[in-house]
Parts: C-alpha cells; sequence; structure tokens
C-alpha cells in the first residue's frame, strides 16, 4: 500500500522578502496543504559557506507562524562529485542540514552531483571530463556522503538525492568537442536512475537515499529511449521522497521562458499533474511500498490551480490504493 505521508507544494515565486514569504505560507494553508518545500537561496541563509544565524532566526519566525510541515530544496549549483571547491560544498551542505534542523524539515533535496558538463559549457575547461575523472567523481560524491550521513542523522535529516533532465545545451557542448548525442548519459549519468543507486549502495546509510523527480525522468527517458516505468522501479527501494508535475516528455528548444514553452509543450514545464502525458496510475504501480512524501513542483504560472492539483493528486493516490486493496483481497 502507498504510505503517502503528505501531498506538499513546493514554494515558487515568493522572491526574497520574508513578507512575501508568510503570504505565500498562508494562500497555501488555506489552500489545504500541510507541507511546503523550500529553497532557501533567496533568504541570504548562507552566505560564503556559513550559515548566517540572525538571518535564519527572521526565517523560522516567519515559518512558525504556520500549522505546516516543511522540508528544504537545496542549493542546485553544490556538486559533490565535480566541483573543485569541493570543501566549500561540503559546508553548504552542512548549513542546509542546519536549516532543516532549524525548521524541523526532515528531508533535504540535493541534485545529484553526477552531471559533469557545467565547466565545459561556461569555459572553465577545454575538454570534457575523462573516463576516469568521472569515475573519481562519482567516488568522491560517495565519499562526501558517508561523511554528510551521520550529520544529517543527527539532525533527524534525510537527504535525498534528485535525478536529472536533459537540456538542449548539453548536446550542443557534446556537439562541440565531436561527441554524439548517445553519450549524453555517460557526461549526465543522473538522467538514469542506475548510477544514483549504485553510489547509495556504496554509501549504505538510512540517512542518504533519492528523490525521484518523476518529470525529470519522464523526459530523459523519452528522449534518451529507456523505459520510464521499468527505471521508477529500479529505483524504488531507494525512493525517500517524490517530486511531482506533469510534462510532454519532449527536450527544450533553447527558450527559457516559462509560458513560451507551455504553447509549445516542451521541457520540464512543471505542469499540475494531468496535465500532461505521465502515466501517473502506472508509475505508482511501480511503488506499491513507498512511504514518504509527495512534493508538487508546481510554477507559480499555474498557481489558480493549486488547490485542483492537490484534490487530483489525492485522487490518484487513493485510486492506486484502492486497486491494491482490491487485488489483495482477490
Amino acid at each position: 500500500m502507498i504510505n503517502v505521508h503528505d501531498i506538499g507544494i513546493g514554494l515558487d515565486g515568493a522572491g526574497s522578502r520574508l513578507r512575501a514569504l508568510e503570504q505565500h505560507l498562508a494562500y497555501y494553508d488555506g489552500l489545504g496543504y500541510r507541507l511546503v518545500e523550500i529553497d532557501p537561496r533567496p533568504y541570504a541563509l548562507i552566505i560564503d559557506g556559513e550559515l548566517r544565524r540572525p538571518q535564519l532566526e527572521r526565517f523560522v519566525a516567519v515559518l512558525s507562524n504556520f500549522d505546516l510541515r516543511y522540508s528544504i530544496h537545496g542549493l542546485q549549483r553544490v556538486n559533490l562529485a565535480y566541483d573543485p571547491r569541493h570543501e566549500l560544498c561540503r559546508r553548504i551542505m552542512v548549513a542546509q542540514i542546519e536549516i532543516c534542523r532549524a525548521v524541523g524539515a526532515s528531508t533535504l533535496v540535493y541534485h545529484s552531483g553526477l552531471q559533469a558538463l557545467d565547466a565545459a559549457r561556461h569555459g572553465l575547461r577545454g575538454s570534457l571530463l575523462t573516463d576516469q575523472e568521472l569515475a573519481e567523481g562519482a567516488r568522491r560524491e560517495v565519499a562526501a556522503f558517508r561523511a554528510l550521513a551521520p550529520i544529517a542523522a543527527d539532525a533527524g535529516v534525510t537527504i535525498g538525492m534528485e535525478n536529472g533532465d536533459p537540456h538542449l545545451w548539453e548536446y550542443d557542448v557534446l556537439a562541440r568537442f565531436g561527441r554524439p548525442r548517445s553519450e549524453l548519459l555517460t557526461h549526465h549519468p543522473r538522467l538514469h536512475v542506475r548510477p544514483i543507486v549504485r553510489q547509495l549502495e556504496a554509501i549504505d546509510h538510512p540517512n542518504v537515499g533519492m528523490t525521484l523527480d518523476v518529470g525529470h525522468l519522464y523526459i530523459a527517458a523519452c528522449d534518451a529511449g529507456f523505459d520510464y516505468l521499468e527505471a521508477a522501479g529500479e529505483a524504488a527501494p531507494w525512493i525517500r521522497h517524490l517530486h511531482i508535475s506533469d510534462n510532454f516528455g519532449r527536450l527544450d528548444q533553447g527558450f527559457d521562458t516559462e509560458s513560451e514553452r507551455w504553447a509549445f509543450g516542451e521541457a520540464d514545464i512543471h505542469m499540475p499533474p494531468g496535465w500532461g502525458c505521465i502515466p501517473y496510475r502506472d508509475l505508482f504501480a511501480r511503488l506499491p511500498d513507498y512511504q514518504g512524501d509527495a512534493i508538487l513542483e508546481i510554477k507559480s504560472g499555474f498557481w489558480d490551480y493549486l488547490g485542483d492539483a492537490l484534490r487530483t493528486m489525492q485522487d490518484i493516490l487513493d485510486q492506486r490504493n484502492q486497486v491494491l486493496s482490491l487485488s489483495e483481497a482477490t
């Protein structure tokens, strides 16, 4: 039986003012959400790898005004595999764990570091990473999480390593270095769940698991040609947290404006579930023993439909559990 503790909402579009944060939380609370996932970046909580206690106290004071649970979405550019500023990234991770402790968040989302194209994209190096460098980076990330896991456990936090989605710019980088499109999974392994699972097996700690982003996985599966539902099933034993949205499984075409993407149905457009093509009922059939939260990562452009999204997601889960109950009864 799927046991989703809470269907939460990812905070989007609140800006950097604590007053706006408070207004957003009040709106979510009024819609019936009991859990909000917050990105701490806009609130100046971490400066140069150090946690700013005065800012944290003001942040916590706002969150304490509501009878809500919280999870924290960590900084996306922290990369414990391939960023040469490894110690700085580690300090940022520790600071994020402390933010979780302060707000009572049980989950910290970390974007898997198994994406090795950023340095080449931004001209920080003139070549792609070699196979040896790719393997060394993956091992470095494992070692980092073996050290971070006890810190997270002490704070009552589970770190969920999130899978990624492909982008047109990545194929452009490969083409610049004369590499075929088929090599994207080599240089961006977190597109598939298997490399993350291997790392989790090596870390082997209950406070480090996977955040499965079902929208990321759908685009990656459609683009790279692997089986979406099989990949979800492979990840299932390791999933501790879910990110939910909808899309059409199409690669972006280089445009970043969200409303432009909606009209063309491309990229990870973070629509409410049921608006796109993700087969949610089949997906949850591959996650029969899931226990944890499900965060709706829906862009602020769909603000007026967040209440509908909550009800739709609850209906999908209820229907799936009814099917499971009937099958068990027979």
